[in-house]
């Protein structure tokens, strides 16, 4: 049993990372499958492991993640719900958190630490090691055409960085314990922080920062962390330096490749306007102070960004993109979910650090400190704990800050037996959810055979109520909308349920036209504004659905709306 608890936490935090499989509906799907379900055998895994004295106490930070699992069930009472998958999901991982906590404190119980955390670290570092490797043709790709993104498997250059900081944390415990030799230390944290300059992030500056002096404090007052927190300084100074280095390096490389291009630092992107994260997070704080109890629903924050930017302020500052996250989790999380996730969350992470320097020199809760800095920071400026890949490890990495247990002795008994049952449920959801995430892939956009596409419409309107998936059908669905008369209750119903979760510029602009082919005119004219004031480079497409409307009087009424944004973002230099 110790060996298969090895391997399953190696593989959750090597390979949901490195799986590259990236398109619609869901482009991080196979990633959030595979880190659930690796979660899923690990608490099969648990369920069957003997306990001290025919008892078990649920661990403190278990309590977080089933917490939240309350939070989205209460929501779905007191708020609407467009859309169960919206709320079935997030529930399905925080059990699924929940239940991993409980049965890594299970196995620690019966292994201890030592080989589960050895594993778990040899994951994150190799996990880290496979992504630079496939980012480096991304890398020659940059310097020989001059544009591109160095993100490895991961799909995002600050998701990337975020994992090559967890697996330099990881090499630095592995080589404090005398598990990595000090000179395959070196090379390695060289190449991680070359890696990390290559991407383009600045997040590694907070790092850097936040590692420097939490590892100096550990080489000044830790005893048996001093050689842990040496390493980890060695690596702010490494990420720090190699911002310098980088270019030196990637000069060598234009010469050897014949290449005339750059690959951007973090460190020469320090100066890039990131004002659009200012106003998503007064955009969050309205939206919190508009819905301070339950918070706007979980996942609904795009609607609300929506909503919020046809006001000037705000638009003068765009992207043409939905933003479905505040990029500030905390500010998302009190937007989303109010007062009482926000507690949940903010009062378990407070205890867990409540409790760091008392363990300063245990290098388990060391370890798991260093992570947990990175995850927090990245937090203040994105949201990498919204993906399932990145979440779970993150949850067992809190464990390790605190590992406390509610002083109540349950039966070991009934928790095996619930704790099987919930696992073989979870086990079903993922199985579920990998066929209907196959059987949506296909059908996604129209196809130029009418027949083929009036079939995909049947199996599409087959999984409408399916509440794993009901929101990706309806998605799939407005790829098959053209706006005009016939069948407009039907398309209005999936297009208005769609635009009060993830509002995308062809979903307004297609509903706002049949809303004004209906006569509701003050409804056409608010959707047709905030598709022109969220997404400047669509305008032209908006001109040209009214314009298809040329004999429609209600339509045609729509244009101005589109003008006012046009003169706004031309005054602006949006465009």
């Amino acid at each position: 049993m110790q060996l298969l608890f090895q391997v399953l936490l190696f593989l959750l935090a090597a390979v949901p990372c490195g799986i590259p499989f990236r398109y619609n509906p869901n482009p991080v799907f196979p990633s959030e499958l595979a880190a659930v379900g690796f979660s899923v055998l690990l608490i099969m895994a648990g369920s069957v492991l003997p306990s001290r004295e025919g008892k078990s106490s649920p661990p403190w930070s278990a309590l977080i993640w089933l917490g939240m699992a309350v939070v989205i069930l209460i929501q779905c009472v007191a708020l609407p719900v467009p859309y169960w998958s919206e709320r079935t999901t997030p529930i399905v991982y925080f059990v699924t958190a929940g239940l991993l906590v409980w049965s890594l404190a299970r196995a620690r119980d019966v292994f201890g630490y030592e080989p589960l955390l050895t594993a778990f670290a040899l994951g994150l570092l190799t996990g880290a090691l496979f992504n630079t490797g496939v980012a480096m043709p991304q890398v020659i790709h940059v310097l020989k055409v001059g544009e591109g993104l160095v993100f490895g498997n991961i799909g995002q250059k600050n998701m990337y960085g975020h994992y090559l900081a967890w697996g330099m944390a990881a090499a630095c415990w592995l080589a404090a314990e005398r598990k990595l030799p000090m000179w395959l230390f070196g090379v390695l944290m060289a190449w991680l922080a070359l890696s990390l300059a290559w991407c383009g992030s600045r997040s590694p500056f907070m790092y850097g920062l936040a590692w420097l002096g939490f590892g100096a404090l550990l080489t000044m007052t830790g005893k048996n962390t001093k050689r842990f927190g040496i390493l980890l300084v060695v690596s702010a100074l490494l990420i720090f330096a190699m911002q310098f280095i980088a270019p030196l390096i990637s000069d060598v490389l234009q010469h050897a490749l014949g290449a005339k291009n750059d690959v951007p630092t973090g460190l020469a992107r320090l100066d890039s306007n990131g004002s659009r994260r200012l106003v998503e997070w007064h955009k969050a704080w309205l939206a919190f102070m508009d819905n301070p109890v339950f918070g706007v629903g979980w996942s609904a924050y795009g609607a609300q960004s929506i909503l919020y930017q046809v006001r000037p302020e705000f638009a003068r500052v765009s992207e043409s993109v939905l933003f479905t996250h505040a990029h500030n989790s905390l500010l998302n999380l009190m937007a989303e979910t109010g007062v009482i996730g926000t507690a949940v969350v903010v009062i378990g992470l407070l205890w867990a650090v409540a409790g760091v320097w008392k363990r300063r020199d245990n290098g388990v809760a060391m370890l798991g400190t260093a992570m947990v800095i990175v995850s927090i920071l990245h937090s203040l400026v994105e949201y990498p704990l919204w993906y399932a890949h990145l979440f779970l490890p993150f949850v067992l990495m809190l464990y390790l800050v605190r590992d406390d247990e509610v002083r109540i002795a349950l039966p070991a008994s009934a928790v095996r037996v619930v704790t099987a049952a919930a696992g073989l449920a979870l086990v079903l959801v993922c199985v579920l959810g990998g066929r209907y995430y196959l059987q949506l892939y296909p059908i996604l956009d129209p196809s130029k055979d009418a027949t083929q596409n009036a079939a995909n419409i049947r199996e599409l309107q087959q999984l409408r109520p399916n509440p794993l998936v009901d929101y990706y059908a309806d998605f799939a669905l407005s790829n098959y909308i053209v706006p005009s008369r016939q069948d407009m209750a039907w398309k209005l119903d999936i297009l208005d349920r769609l635009n009060t979760v993830r509002p995308y510029p062809g979903q307004l602009a297609d509903a706002a036209v049949m809303h004004a082919l209906k006569g509701q005119t003050a409804l056409a004219h608010t959707l047709m504004r905030q598709a022109a004031f969220a997404y400047p480079e669509s305008l032209d497409y908006f001109y040209q659905v009214i314009a298809d409307f040329s004999k429609e009087p209600t339509v045609q009424a729509l244009k101005p709306d589109v003008d006012e944004a046009r003169k706004l973002f031309k005054d602006a230099h949006v465009i």
